[in-house]
C-alpha cells in the first residue's frame, strides 16, 4: 500500500508541475487567456527544457528536482492569483487523473521498454549529450521526445518508477481537452459535428488505448492526431462575424502545439504537416496578406514549434548522422558516428518488411525486397495481420459508430441540411490512409487514427443534421462519460487481474513495475566508453 501512495503522491506532484509550466505564457503575456491546452503546452515546454539542458547536464536527481519545484512554484502562484478562475479546471483535471491512475499500476511495460525505452531514458539521467547513440542500439536510431520528457521524472525517493509515465499525462490532458470541448458545446446547445466527433474520439481513445503499457512512442501521437483533426474542423466551423485574425490565431496556437508535440514524439509523423498546409490554404482567403503574414511570422507558437522541430531533427542527426532516419538521402556518412548508409537502407527495408507482416519473432520471408515491392505482400498481410488485428479494430470502430448514431438519432427528426467544410479534410485523410496502406500498413504507424476518422467524420456530420432535444442530449452525453470511465477501469482491472495470475503482481503489496538488470546494460557500456575520452561530449563511433 505504501508504494501506491508514493506513486500517487509523485503522480500528482508531476501533474501540477506540468500545469505550472503550462501557465508560463500567463506570466509572459498578461493578455493571454488560459485554455484547456495549457497542460499540453506545459509538456511541450518541458520537452524543450529537456532537450536543451541535456547538452550540459545529465537529468539526475538535482536537475530534475529543480525543474519540478519551479513548475510547482508557478502552479501555486497562478492558483493563488487566479483561484476562482482556475479551481474548477484543476478540480476536473485532478478527477480525470485520479480515474486514470489505475493505468500506471502495472508489472509489465511495453515490449520494447527494456530494449530501448528504459535504457535511453536512463542514459539521459546519467550523461550529458552523447553523439552516436544509434551505434549502440537500433532503437536509439529513432529517438522520441517522450524519452526526454520521462527523463525529468527520475526523482528522489520514487527513483526510476515514474519514468514510464509520460504517456499517461498526454492521455489525461487530452481527455481533459475533449471533456472541456464537449461540455462547452453542450452548454451552448451546439449539437454539431464537432460534438459528435469529439464523443466518438473520446470513447475510442479510452477503450482502444486503455492499456498504458502498450502506448510506446506511437499511441500518444495518435491520440494527439485525433485532437488536431477535431480542432482543424472546428476552426472552419465559424460564423462570418467571427472571422478575424484573433479567431484564427486562437486555433493556430492549438494546432501548432499539437503538431509540434506529434512530430517530436515520432519524426515519422512529419507527414501530417500536410494537414497544416491545407489549413493555411483554406484560411488564407479570409485574411489579407498582412494579417496572414502576421499570423505566421509574428506568432510565438511558430518559433516555438520551429525550435522543437529543429531539436527533434538534431537529436536524430546526433544519434545516427541522418536528419530523418531511415531516409538514406538525408544521411551524412562521413561523420565518425554516422550509421553506414547500407545499414540505413537495410533498416528501412526491415521496417517496411515488418509493417507488411513479412517478419515476426518466429517468421521471416526469404526475399524481403521482392516481398515489399508492389503488392506482393497483400495476401500474407491479410492472412497474418488484417485478421484479426485490423479487422477487430474496424469492428470496434463500427460498433462505437453504430452505438452513438442510434443513441442520438433515435426518435429525432432531421433538420435542413447545413453545409460543413469538411470534404477537403476527409479527402486528405483518405490520401493519408492510402499512403499508410501502401508503405507501412500497421496500426501503430497511423492506422488506428486514420481508420477511425474515416468512419467517425461522416457519422458525426450525419448526426449533426438531426434536431435534438437539449436536456435529453446532455443526459445521454454525461451517461457516455460514465460509460467511458467504466470501460477504462474495467479493462485495467482485468489487466491487473491477469498480471496477478501470470506474475503474482499485487499492487497493494508491490505497486512498482518489474525492473531487471537488462535495462542498465547499455548504460554500463556508455560508462566504459566515457572512461576513454576527455571530450566535452562523448562520441560513440560506428567502429
Amino acid at each position: 500500500m505504501y508504494q501506491i501512495l508514493l506513486l500517487l503522491f509523485f503522480y500528482f506532484l508531476i501533474l501540477y508541475s506540468i500545469l505550472g509550466y503550462g501557465k508560463i505564457l500567463t506570466l509572459i503575456n498578461s493578455n493571454y487567456q488560459a485554455s484547456s491546452f495549457d497542460g499540453l503546452f506545459g509538456i511541450v515546454f518541458l520537452i524543450l527544457i529537456s532537450y536543451l539542458t541535456n547538452f550540459f547536464f545529465p537529468h539526475n536527481y538535482l536537475h530534475n528536482s529543480i525543474i519540478l519545484i519551479i513548475g510547482l512554484i508557478i502552479f501555486i502562484y497562478d492558483l493563488n492569483k487566479n483561484f476562482l478562475k482556475r479551481i474548477f479546471d484543476y478540480r476536473d483535471i485532478s478527477i480525470i487523473f485520479l480515474i486514470i491512475f489505475i493505468g500506471i499500476l502495472m508489472f509489465k511495460n511495453h515490449d520494447d521498454f527494456y530494449y530501448y525505452h528504459f535504457p535511453y531514458t536512463i542514459i539521459l539521467t546519467e550523461f550529458e549529450k552523447i553523439f552516436g547513440l544509434g551505434n549502440l542500439n537500433h532503437g536509439f536510431r529513432t529517438p522520441s521526445s517522450i524519452f526526454y520528457l520521462n527523463s525529468l521524472f527520475y526523482l528522489p525517493i520514487i527513483k526510476y518508477f515514474m519514468i514510464n509515465s509520460g504517456a499517461i499525462y498526454i492521455l489525461g490532458l487530452s481527455n481533459f481537452i475533449l471533456y472541456k470541448l464537449i461540455k462547452s458545446l453542450l452548454d451552448k446547445n451546439k449539437f454539431n459535428h464537432i460534438l459528435f466527433l469529439s464523443l466518438l474520439s473520446l470513447i475510442y481513445i479510452n477503450s482502444t488505448f486503455a492499456r498504458l503499457a502498450e502506448h510506446g512512442t506511437d499511441r500518444s501521437a495518435l491520440i494527439l492526431i485525433f485532437l488536431m483533426s477535431i480542432f482543424y474542423l472546428k476552426s472552419l466551423d465559424f460564423e462570418n462575424s467571427r472571422i478575424n485574425l484573433k479567431y484564427f490565431d486562437n486555433y493556430y496556437s492549438k494546432l501548432a502545439i499539437l503538431f509540434g508535440l506529434i512530430i517530436s514524439l515520432k519524426a515519422f509523423y512529419l507527414i501530417y504537416s500536410v494537414i497544416f498546409i491545407i489549413w493555411f490554404l483554406q484560411i488564407k482567403k479570409f485574411l489579407n496578406i498582412k494579417k496572414f503574414s502576421n499570423l505566421i511570422f509574428k506568432n510565438f507558437y511558430t518559433y516555438f514549434v520551429l525550435i522543437i522541430f529543429i531539436l527533434t531533427i538534431f537529436t536524430m542527426f546526433s544519434n545516427t548522422g541522418c536528419l530523418i532516419y531511415p531516409a538514406s538521402f538525408t544521411c551524412f556518412e562521413n561523420l565518425s558516428w554516422s550509421i553506414p548508409v547500407d545499414q540505413v537502407n537495410q533498416m528501412k527495408l526491415w521496417y517496411e518488411q515488418w509493417s507488411k507482416a513479412g517478419a515476426s519473432p518466429n517468421f521471416r520471408v526469404e526475399d524481403p525486397q521482392t516481398y515489399v515491392s508492389n503488392f506482393n505482400w497483400v495476401n500474407n498481410w491479410i492472412e497474418a495481420y488484417f485478421f484479426n488485428k485490423v479487422s477487430d479494430n474496424i469492428l470496434v470502430i463500427i460498433f462505437i459508430s453504430i452505438f452513438i448514431f442510434f443513441l442520438f438519432s433515435y426518435n429525432s427528426k432531421k433538420k435542413d441540411n447545413t453545409k460543413k467544410n469538411f470534404w477537403l479534410f476527409y479527402f486528405l485523410i483518405f490520401l493519408l490512409f492510402i499512403e499508410w496502406f501502401y508503405n507501412h500498413p500497421t496500426l501503430r504507424y497511423g492506422g488506428y487514427t486514420l481508420l477511425a476518422l474515416i468512419f467517425f467524420v461522416p457519422v458525426s456530420i450525419y448526426l449533426s443534421r438531426y434536431k435534438l432535444d437539449s436536456q435529453l442530449t446532455k443526459k445521454k452525453t454525461y451517461s457516455i462519460f460514465f460509460l467511458i470511465i467504466l470501460i477504462f477501469m474495467t479493462r485495467n482491472v482485468l489487466r491487473i487481474e491477469k498480471e496477478y495470475r501470470q506474475y503474482d503482481y499485487n499492487p497493494f503489496k508491490s505497486a512498482f513495475f518489474y525492473l531487471n538488470k537488462d535495462g542498465f546494460i547499455l548504460n554500463d557500456t556508455v560508462k566504459k566508453r566515457l572512461k576513454n575520452t576527455n571530450k566535452k561530449f562523448l562520441v560513440i563511433t560506428n567502429k
